[in-house]
């Protein structure tokens, strides 16, 4: 029998995640589509929306294999990489395989000044090869691929979970590493700011890949894990109500007011993020905040919301601007429940089969 781990609220939050990163995408394609939009207004929302997924990311990961080693005494580096396998791949290999090979057949799928230009087979090969090495954090620098530009963060993730398993066997002492990781990643973020790489050929290419990657919200996720799995007098002082209801209010707040806080930006919402996140799992009287049958089945489809959603509005947009029947109520009502209905049926069809076979091979089971 497996011992049960399994954290309250995070399934909602998972699909509130989401639901930021598809709000920003329904303003932004209405403006590819030349339509009245608000994409600059919210466009910070959908960025937030995937550093909360890298958040809870490094929240999860880190605390499973934290108490993997506790139980077993070491981390089962082959198991942890078919787990993500089984999780990741299939879908996204749906989705590249789409993007790159049956929609841009059909007008359907057409977002104007925006098609898939493969000028030679040289450049499809080269990229299916970032395609399959999940280089697309670097890719997305290069070639925008229309519904599969998400996939940069999925390339993120993987990256991450190569390396994540081996340091936690490895070291006793985490907390230093941690702290050492997000320092170090904002002193590349500071000369990064200061325009010194700006002369070096393709340092584009290399910025864009530095911001994208986002470790210090994936290292925060991680060092807010192995403090409550340390049940560290910290997490103790921010388990509180007041404390998480102004991290949520001071998130808002910068959002509306568009306060610039330069390149600290990603480490500070990634530390509200972090209290927010202690607060739901960890304060007894918001435990069942975001926990009921449609929060829990929403999140546990956010993977496929993510990606399908982008698909879906272009579809829905299109059908709309044909038949002379636009608006922006019910373009955001029919694009919402579409991408819950089709990311439910890949949940059930392409995903759960993989999901039992990741399930066989886990340690802890994360089921209520």
């Amino acid at each position: 029998m497996k011992d049960r781990l399994y954290f309250n609220n995070l399934n909602g939050l998972r699909f509130i995640a989401a639901l930021m990163v598809i709000v920003s995408h329904l303003e932004l394609n209405k403006s590819h589509f030349d339509l009245p939009n608000y994409f600059h207004s919210i466009k910070e929302i959908g960025r937030l929306g995937v550093s909360l997924f890298f958040v809870l990311s490094g929240f999860l990961i880190t605390f499973l294999l934290v108490k993997e080693k506790e139980k077993n005494g070491f981390i089962g580096i082959k198991n942890f990489y078919l787990k993500r396998i089984y999780r990741i791949w299939p879908l996204y290999y749906v989705i590249v395989i789409l993007a790159l090979f049956v929609l841009p057949h059909f007008s359907i799928f057409s977002i104007p000044n925006m098609e898939l230009e493969i000028v030679s087979t040289s450049r499809l090969v080269m990229i299916i090869l970032f395609f399959v090495f999940f280089l697309t954090n670097i890719l997305i620098s290069i070639v925008r691929i229309p519904f599969a530009a998400q996939t940069w963060s999925i390339g993120t993730e993987e990256q991450f979970y190569l390396i994540w398993p081996i340091i936690i066997n490895k070291f006793q002492k985490l907390k230093p590493i941690f702290f050492g990781l997000i320092l170090a990643y904002n002193l590349v973020i500071i000369s990064i700011s200061t325009g010194i790489f700006d002369s070096i050929k393709y340092s584009s290419v290399f910025i864009n890949f530095v911001f994208a990657f986002q470790l210090d919200c994936l290292t925060i996720g991680a060092l807010a894990a192995y403090m409550l799995y340390c049940k560290s007098k910290i997490i103790s002082i921010l388990t509180h109500k007041m404390i998480f209801f102004m991290a949520i209010l001071t998130v808002i707040l910068l959002l509306v007011s568009h306060y610039n806080l330069g390149f600290l930006k990603s480490t500070f919402f990634a530390f509200l993020f972090v209290i927010v996140i202690i607060n739901l799992v960890n304060h007894p009287k918001l435990q069942n905040l975001l926990e009921n049958d449609a929060f829990n089945y929403l999140g546990q489809i956010s993977y496929g919301l993510y990606m399908y959603h982008q698909i879906i509005i272009v579809v829905v947009l299109n059908c709309l601007l044909k038949f002379n029947l636009f608006n922006h109520f019910v373009l955001y009502l029919i694009s919402i429940l579409l991408t819950i209905i089709v990311a439910g049926i890949s949940y059930k069809f392409i995903e759960k089969p993989f999901l039992l076979r990741k399930e066989k091979l886990a340690t802890f089971t994360n089921h209520k």
